[in-house]
């Protein structure tokens, strides 16, 4: 199965120990499913994760944070960025539905209302963090 992580899922992961985003993270790391990135989605969260003013409030350190950086570079699926769109209402957000929709992802999680709200293009599923560790622990895609 592949996955898009939104911004705020890997910045909720990096201050919540233990947390559903902490556990999203662990999954993949387990091998549960596979990230999709894009050169935009991965700068992004490198830029939210180094902000100063959430290092106080963070549990990772900056090594940690590094390192998880990397892993996403290396371990995530990359795609291209070729593909262009304009769906949510922050435009900010269309580099997540585009990574997406290029990477033939299934899911893309978040919890920006933003996104919540768009239409989901091409059969992919916007969801929660909360549903979507659900369906990882039913160990099934729930679509038709």
């Amino acid at each position: 199965m592949r996955v898009v992580l939104d911004t705020n899922v890997v910045v909720s992961a990096a201050l919540i120990r233990g947390g559903n985003e902490d556990r999203i993270l662990r999954a993949w790391q387990r091998g549960a499913f596979d990230v999709v990135v894009s050169q935009a989605v991965l700068a992004e969260i490198g830029r939210a994760l180094l902000y100063e003013k959430l290092r106080k409030f963070r549990w990772m350190s900056e090594a940690e944070i590094v390192a998880l950086l990397e892993l996403l570079g290396q371990e995530s699926i990359l795609v291209p960025g070729r593909v262009t769109v304009t769906e949510s209402r922050d435009p900010t957000d269309d580099k997540f539905l585009a990574a997406a929709i290029e990477g033939r992802a299934g899911y893309l999680i978040s919890g920006d209302k933003d996104l919540l709200t768009v239409k989901p293009p091409r059969g992919i599923r916007i969801v929660r963090p909360a549903a979507f560790l659900e369906i990882l622990r039913k160990g099934r895609d729930p679509r038709p």
